[in-house]
């Protein structure tokens, strides 16, 4: 599969350029008078100039904290998303959300964290223990907060713990 491409909203791209490459590290591939490219983690994002920013933070709740409809972010090994959020805090990054796990105890369980670019554009950096575990559901738990309570083997299993 090839890398995706993103495009999103921006006021100015000078403090879009500072946030993007300084706080987060991305690279920049082609700037125009009106819009900038980087390199996100292998993919594509392109910040685009405009005069105002749509109305995105009317969220919804996402295990009991106000999450905005439209994110984007990036998926960090373990250890990687740890680095990251201590590297956040050092540099005193406001937290939109906070760093935090989300669904303890359960197969969906992550930490996570939410920070805002210069135009007000929420990002979320997350984690899982065991990446496997990225889409993982217990059959029937589909619809559940979390996906399920944590369990043993292959994913989706049954309630009992047994492999369908």
């Amino acid at each position: 599969m090839q890398p995706f491409h993103l495009a999103f909203p921006v006021i100015d791209l000078d403090e879009t350029e500072r946030f993007y490459v300084e706080v987060l590290g991305c690279e920049i591939g082609r700037r125009t008078s009106s819009s900038i490219n980087f390199n996100f983690g292998g993919h594509q994002i392109v910040a685009h100039e405009v005069s105002h920013m749509p109305d995105m933070n009317n969220g919804s709740g996402v295990d009991g904290k106000k999450v905005p409809p439209f994110h984007f972010g990036m998926i960090l090994e373990w250890d990687e998303w740890h680095h990251f959020r201590d590297r956040l805090q050092t540099m005193n990054v406001i937290f939109r959300i906070k760093p935090h796990v989300r669904y303890p105890g359960k197969i969906g369980e992550q930490s996570t964290l939410f920070i805002d670019d210069p135009s007000g554009n929420a990002l979320e950096f997350k984690s899982f223990k065991d990446a496997s575990k990225l889409f993982a559901t217990r059959r029937g738990h589909e619809n559940e907060d979390g996906g399920g309570l944590m369990s043993q083997g292959v994913f989706p299993v049954n309630d009992d713990g047994t492999n369908p």
